[in-house]
């Protein structure tokens, strides 16, 4: 006897690819800001904004952004921001509604 077992697979993303040009870039932290405080479209890949995966976005993210890009923070956590894409390590209800794209 065998049993399959079908589910979806974990999407793959970018962390702080927000806006999802396959860059880490000001425009993905402006994406969010965007988002969240001027109405701006809804976010294709909300993992990808969820900068420090702590499982929501909010104003935490950008700023953390900003920081990885012009302060030399630490890198945002796994799949991290680097080329390629990755799955994400934690449980959350965030996910992406299109196909990131992944130099």
């Amino acid at each position: 006897v065998f049993t399959f077992v079908v589910g979806t697979p974990d999407p793959v993303f970018r962390r702080g690819d927000c806006n999802q040009d396959g860059g880490f870039d000001i425009a993905d932290a402006v994406t969010v800001l965007d988002t969240l405080f001027a109405g701006g479209d809804p976010f294709e890949c909300a993992d990808a904004c969820d900068g420090n995966d702590d499982g929501s976005v909010d104003i935490a993210d950008p700023i953390l952004l900003l920081g990885v890009l012009f302060q030399g923070s630490s890198p945002v956590p796994a799949p991290g921001s680097g080329p390629g894409c990755g799955s994400d390590p934690t449980a959350d209800a965030l996910d992406c509604a299109v196909e990131p794209i992944c130099p």
